[in-house]
């Protein structure tokens, strides 16, 4: 599952955005969004790294999907 999460990240990085909103869908909307902020936690020290990538993934997703 951790590779599929980096894999996802990866996305986001390098602004393939309908990717990461793909694979979010088949790793399982429900549980992704905690496994996500584990993996964001083992990346990056700084709180303010953390909170900018889960925001910038949720938002994305949400604008993607229309929700």
């Amino acid at each position: 599952m951790k590779n599929t999460i980096e894999t996802i990240h990866l996305n986001f990085v390098n602004g393939n955005r309908r990717d990461a909103v793909k694979q979010i869908k088949r790793y399982g909307l429900y549980i992704f969004w905690n496994d996500y902020g584990e993996y964001l936690k083992t990346l990056y020290t700084e709180t303010d790294a953390i909170l900018e990538w889960f925001s910038d993934a949720v938002i994305s997703y949400h604008r993607i999907t229309n929700r």
